[in-house]
């Protein structure tokens, strides 16, 4: 875990951001469940000055193309026994909190999740 100390507080509903963190790193553990490296990362950083970004980085396979553009919509899954709808209902969490929620393979491998929220800073602006 890596946590700025530099990041201003945000005003968030603290299950739901609590919510969507738990299922972007039981999607990273599940990612890494063939891999003979596992690491996960856990991090909150600062995005300018304006927002915080928590990010969730582990060293699985990485993200295939074809699913990459569909991760976030509704019952869209490459696990066996998935239903599609974790990523889809944190990204409407976030979004309803006034962030973004992406998805991007790591150039050493794995995959980056990270979703940005305004600080209390932003929100007063």
């Amino acid at each position: 875990m890596d946590f700025d100390p530099g990041v201003d507080q945000v005003l968030v509903d603290r299950v739901q951001i609590q919510q969507v963190v738990l299922n972007l790193i039981r999607n990273a553990i599940d990612a890494m469940a063939d891999s003979a490296t596992r690491t996960l990362h856990v991090a909150v950083e600062r995005d300018g000055d304006a927002r915080a970004v928590v990010a969730v980085t582990d060293s699985g396979p990485g993200i295939g193309a074809e699913a990459l553009e569909r991760l976030f919509q509704p019952f869209f899954t490459t696990k066996a026994d998935g239903m599609g709808v974790g990523l889809s209902i944190s990204r409407t969490i976030v979004e309803a909190h006034g962030g973004h929620l992406r998805a991007r393979n790591r150039e050493v491998g794995g995959a980056r999740f990270e979703f940005s929220l305004p600080t209390v800073k932003d929100a007063r602006a």
